[in-house]
């Protein structure tokens, strides 16, 4: 796959767009001194290319999903792809990572107690077959979260 090449336009949209997802067309023309036309066409491509979404992020501990978690896991190599799947596919995982070290997946779980957790590391997990040992670790408090990319 090849990186796509940006210019300093989309960058800074990009940028912008980051910082707040509702910012309207025509503030981000006047604060780059482009047509609003200029600027909807660039959105428009950046969507339509996939480089760029623009979502609501909702903060768990505020929603009442108070226990969020890491969970490591060594699973079978033969089915690490249908294993990520299967994970992806479950309204408590918020992220699934193929990764190198000790575990082959990492995944963050987000419930709103430890007893959904304990729910979901033992119920959950051992009806997905291939997975042989996880490492969880729980998130006490977030210190930081950006979600925006330096493009």
């Amino acid at each position: 796959m090849s990186a796509v090449v940006l210019d300093d336009f989309d960058r800074e949209i990009i940028r912008l767009l980051q910082y707040d997802g509702r910012m309207p067309f025509l503030t981000i023309a006047n604060k780059l001194e482009l047509a609003e036309g200029t600027v909807r066409r660039r959105v428009s491509r950046l969507l339509d290319e996939g480089l760029l979404r623009i979502v609501g992020i909702t903060d768990p501990f505020k929603v009442g999903l108070n226990t969020v978690a890491v969970v490591g896991m060594k699973v079978d190599r033969g089915r690490i792809d249908a294993i990520a799947q299967e994970l992806s596919a479950l309204n408590e995982v918020r992220y699934v990572a193929l990764s190198t070290g000790n575990y082959d997946l990492v995944v963050e779980v987000v419930v709103s107690s430890n007893d959904e957790l304990l729910i979901f590391l033992v119920d959950t997990l051992k009806s997905i077959p291939g997975i042989n040992n996880t490492g969880t670790s729980i998130v006490l408090k977030v210190v930081k979260q950006n979600l925006a990319w330096d493009v």
